[in-house]
């Protein structure tokens, strides 16, 4: 499947080379896994979709002139069979890869329906039976099932200075509990200098609207970023409890990441901050994490047999309950950058999967480490190749 939409044979040319990175992935078993390849500037998107049949080492390709957010695995009757993904633009597309081929929709409103509609970036999705949970900026969490969209969302108070939540989808449980995070900033409008706002006088000078315009972004700069956790399912959302470096994080950059269950024993919930929880949505969660992790921003975590694995964006780690200890790769790189940059791991059949940045990934198992390359010519833009197979 190679279907290169509104492609641009003078890329290079007018925007120079086009170097794409593994940003995210989706697997549904250790047969079949997804990739989404690109580097997006504002004015040219452009993902890669890449499709794998481990077992029959073939590669299939999607163009989309779109920067893609999220993908996901579509469940499978038995979970058998080649598997259907879903993948979600930052403007509100979304794409049904199957074995049947592609299908494209259109959240309706959003600005991949018109450039009119207002601007609403999208961040993940998830699908909960038959229906796409969708999550995005300006407190977009709706539901959608035969095209009617219905808002989901907890609707966390938003009280002054504050902007509606943004929200995004971790994952799901064991039990399939839904854990979703809601991400509120100060608005900007309420800290702007503007005719009848008590530092405003007419007559200022330049220096003067200056100096009170830097007051009240100082002002803003005081007002935490507050993060809500929520779990259970459409309809049904319960509260969870954050530590207060999370919750209010300052400065800004503090954030929920990933959800890793453990069977039905425990979910373990990760973040910045060295942030580890462990718990049950039915009893909360505790902070289980080390006062010597702060300083590790983890993005990603798996059960790999009785270890829980933790990824940042430039190292792993074995938690050991309560430290996170380094985790090399025992390979040689054999191309730049020479050093691992995880973007997505994954454990299937206790094989650890290892996706990185630099267009290659690893994977675990009781031989040691194999290294595999993302064949060139699959990550070229425009593709070039006379087929859509390839093999590592």
């Amino acid at each position: 499947m190679t279907d290169a939409i509104n492609d641009d044979e003078d890329f290079e040319e007018l925007y120079g080379a086009w170097e794409p990175t593994l940003y995210a992935a989706a697997m549904a078993d250790d047969r079949y896994f997804a990739l989404l390849l690109g580097g997006p500037r504002w004015d040219d998107p452009y993902t890669i979709i890449l499709t794998r049949d481990a077992k029959a080492q073939t590669f299939s390709r999607l163009d989309v002139r779109r920067e893609l957010r999220d993908i996901r695995v579509v469940p499978r009757a038995d979970d058998a069979g080649e598997p259907s993904y879903v993948a979600l633009s930052l403007n509100g597309d979304i794409y049904l890869i199957s074995p049947k081929g592609a299908e494209h929709s259109i959240i309706p409103g959003t600005q991949a329906e018109s450039d009119d509609a207002p601007e609403i970036l999208f961040s993940s999705i998830l699908p909960v039976e038959d229906q796409w949970l969708v999550a995005g900026g300006k407190g977009f969490l709706k539901l959608c099932k035969a095209k009617s969209w219905q808002d989901v969302s907890p609707s966390p108070p938003t009280a002054y200075p504050y902007n509606v939540p943004d929200w995004t989808i971790l994952g799901t449980n064991h039990s399939g509990d839904i854990f979703i995070v809601a991400t509120q900033a100060a608005n900007t409008r309420h800290f702007n200098l503007y005719p009848g706002h008590p530092l405003y006088r007419d007559g200022m000078s330049e220096d003067e609207e200056f100096e009170n315009q830097k007051k009240l972004y100082a002002e803003m700069d005081r007002y935490p970023r507050l993060k809500t956790l929520s779990t259970g399912r459409p309809g049904a959302w319960k509260q969870q409890v954050l530590p207060d470096r999370i919750a209010r994080s300052l400065p800004a950059y503090g954030y929920v990441a990933d959800v890793e269950s453990d069977g039905v024993e425990a979910d373990y919930v990760i973040g910045s901050d060295g942030l580890v929880m462990k718990g049950n949505p039915n009893t909360g969660f505790a902070d289980i994490s080390s006062i010597a992790d702060r300083e590790k921003n983890f993005k990603d975590a798996v059960r790999l047999r009785n270890d829980l694995v933790l990824a940042t964006g430039t190292e792993l780690f074995r938690f050991d309950g309560h430290l996170a200890k380094p985790f090399v790769p025992k390979v040689k790189m054999r191309s730049a950058p020479f050093v691992l940059q995880p973007s997505a791991i994954f454990v299937q059949n206790d094989k650890l999967y290892v996706f990185d940045y630099g267009l290659r990934y690893y994977i675990l198992d009781d031989a040691g480490w194999h290294q595999y390359d993302i064949p060139k010519d699959l990550s070229a833009r425009p593709f070039k190749g006379g087929s859509d197979k390839g093999s590592p």
